[in-house]
């Protein structure tokens, strides 16, 4: 298939759905429908992260590095466009870097109040939220992690006179997915039209496509 921007995404998927459907689909529910797709792609890959680095590379894309400082209180708070954290989160003493251990909730009381492991700046407990996570002690503390990002909302941009449609890049956001993987995104795009066809069917007819629009 041609260079994959959003509005050759676009056509293809309108081919598809024409030819194995007969129906019409709107820019709006064509990037609502992608935007699904690779939600639910992300999440299937994340299941599997470390497992290859056919999955690791497939989200490396949304891999961000965040360095933090606290509040007062100790709390950090998770990025608009987090996900889920990678590995664990670290705080910095000077130079020393200091693992965040994250206990399960039933266990979390006894790792604060431990006499054997002393919460301390050098050895410090989190608790995790659904905004962020508390660290322990509860003092200003500055450190990283890693997360994993929501990948950007796909938009066609342009102007529809009637039936016709005027792309415009400028005002359009992208897949950020490689190459490599868009196809198993329109694969999973394709079900919330009704259509199940796996990726070296999405191959073939990108084949008859090319062909046919040449």
């Amino acid at each position: 298939m041609a260079t994959r921007n959003i509005d050759t995404l676009y056509n293809f998927y309108l081919y598809v759905c024409r030819k194995e459907r007969g129906i019409f689909v709107t820019t709006s529910k064509f990037t609502a429908n992608l935007d699904a797709a690779q939600m639910e792609v992300f999440e299937e890959y994340f299941k599997l992260y470390g497992v290859n680095q056919t999955i690791h590379d497939a989200i490396r894309p949304f891999r961000v590095y965040y360095q933090f400082t606290s509040d007062a209180a100790g709390f950090v708070t998770y990025p608009a466009d987090y996900l889920h954290i990678v590995g664990t989160a670290f705080t910095v003493t000077g130079s020393t870097m200091n693992e965040i251990t994250m206990p399960n909730e039933d266990e979390f009381v006894g790792a604060v109040n431990s006499q054997l492991r002393p919460v301390s700046n050098a050895e410090p407990v989190g608790r995790d939220t659904s905004t962020g996570f508390s660290i322990y002690p509860q003092s200003t503390q500055i450190g990283f992690f890693t997360y994993l990002r929501r990948p950007a909302t796909p938009v066609w941009g342009g102007t529809q006179v009637g039936r016709v449609l005027t792309y415009n890049s400028g005002t359009s956001t992208q897949l950020e997915w490689s190459d490599s993987y868009i196809n198993a995104v329109l694969a999973t795009a394709f079900k919330f039209a009704g259509i199940n066809m796996d990726e070296q069917g999405i191959s073939q007819f990108a084949d008859q496509f090319e062909k046919e629009t040449e």
